[in-house]
């Protein structure tokens, strides 16, 4: 009898566990707007989005993020994904300020590689930030 009660009890247990780790995290809603913000942006950039307003958006996501900081049920994957492809389009909005300031052909090619590379990281950093919720 002992050992039939610990072996429905182990079941049990396990049914549980496997439910629960099976379970795909859903976002916050602080993540969720987020998410729409930095996916606007990486359609803007597709899209020819002007410097002025991938600033504003810029600046609408640092707000999000800092709130996301301060979440207590954020998802760590997401918020480390975010984290990274906000910073690089931070750097892709310095980059594109110092090409259009360029006085040298030069440091505009080089301003438009930093420029690119930060852009594909930060569009790395969006598809990695919504496979968190698969």
């Amino acid at each position: 009898m002992k050992k039939m009660t610990l072996v429905v009890t182990l079941l049990m247990f396990t049914l549980l566990v496997t439910l629960n780790c099976s379970r795909k995290p859903k976002p916050i809603l602080e993540e969720e707007e987020l998410l729409k913000l930095l996916t606007k942006m990486q359609n803007g950039i597709e899209a020819k989005i002007s410097y002025d307003d991938f600033g504003k958006l810029l600046i609408e996501s640092k707000n999000m993020l800092d709130l996301l900081k301060k979440a207590e049920d954020k998802n760590s994957c997401f918020f480390s994904a975010v984290t990274k492809c906000y910073t690089s389009f931070e750097i892709s909005k310095k980059a594109w300020k110092l090409r259009d300031e360029a006085e040298t052909e030069k440091r505009k090619i080089d301003m438009d590689t930093t420029l690119s590379f930060a852009l594909g990281f930060g569009a790395v950093s969006l598809a990695k930030a919504k496979e968190c919720f698969k």
